[in-house]
């Protein structure tokens, strides 16, 4: 797709080794969804690259046009002659995951992904402004423009199971995806705070804290490994609630195994992007902005 081209850009891209992330998030999946994850993975990250370090990142204009293009791609638009490797990749995706995707579950993905191209732009337009946003508001975004959603909607896909909606929308597996998206936000933000402290970035919890309690870097960090392990604790307390409910509603057993699988998946990329995050070059070696390619000549109509 020529997504990556260059020594550097190669070297960058192995070190940061998507196809590791995807086998700790979805260690039980077939070797085609696999690929699939690792190819979504890996355009997640070239694309969020553009909004954080390339000249779309400086430029709100230009953002809310790559999330309106994207999205109404997922959603079926054909390729104008301007596209280029993101919005083809973007497309062979979206064709891939059509084929055995049902017609609920990708509503819900491309509802979710629409999500996260709109928190690419609020990021944008924070950043132009220079807009720290406060602690709440900063975590109920970065869900998005950390892929969490539509990541996590693919742990249904690899399964081959979709949730029963009485399951879907129970207090207790909202929490479920509410806390392991959570842990999983905290775990990005701690193992990536040198990263973005070197490239001015402030869209980051620990940061987001500092400014506004007023209190030390350090002391920011406490409060951020303080809040994983609260999350892990309310997960853990919510997958017994789901257990208990499951016996309630007596499901058949192919439901209640599928489920538990799906919980499991959570688990599995709570603790994946974990081992992940400190293995991979991503936040060990970080990019300043000159760095990156841009593809905002995709933009051209």
């Amino acid at each position: 797709m020529r997504l990556v081209e260059g020594k550097a850009s190669a070297a960058r891209f192995r070190g940061e080794s998507y196809a590791r992330l995807v086998a700790r998030l979805y260690p039980e999946a077939s070797f085609l969804d696999l690929a699939l994850a690792a190819d979504l993975n890996s355009w997640f990250h070239v694309y969020d690259d553009q909004f954080e370090l390339a000249e779309v990142g400086r430029d709100p204009d230009l953002a809310r046009r790559w999330a309106d293009k994207a999205d109404a791609l997922l959603r079926g638009a054909p390729l104008d002659r301007s596209a280029g490797p993101v919005l083809r990749g973007l497309a062979d995706i979206r064709d891939r995951f059509q084929i055995y995707a049902s017609e609920a579950w990708w509503n819900r993905f491309t509802d979710h992904f629409r999500d996260c191209f709109e928190t690419a732009v609020w990021e944008v337009e924070n950043r132009v402004h220079g807009r720290i946003p406060d602690p709440d508001a900063y975590v109920q975004h970065k869900l998005n423009i950390a892929y969490v959603p539509p990541s996590f909607d693919v742990v249904e896909f690899v399964e081959h199971f979709e949730l029963p909606e009485v399951i879907r929308e129970s207090s207790a597996y909202r929490r479920l995806i509410h806390e392991a998206g959570h842990v999983v936000v905290c775990t990005n933000d701690l193992i990536g705070l040198r990263r973005e402290l070197s490239q001015g970035e402030f869209h980051n919890l620990v940061i987001v804290l500092r400014y506004d309690a007023g209190c030390s870097l350090q002391e920011a960090v406490e409060r951020v490994i303080d809040t994983i392990a609260r999350r892990i604790e309310d997960f853990q307390a919510a997958k017994k609630e789901l257990m208990a409910l499951l016996d309630t509603l007596g499901l058949r057993h192919n439901t209640r195994e599928g489920t538990m699988r799906c919980v499991v998946g959570l688990e599995h990329w709570m603790r994946g992007y974990h081992d992940w995050a400190l293995e991979s070059q991503r936040f060990s070696d970080p990019v300043l902005r000159e760095q990156v390619e841009s593809f905002h000549h995709e933009l051209v109509d």
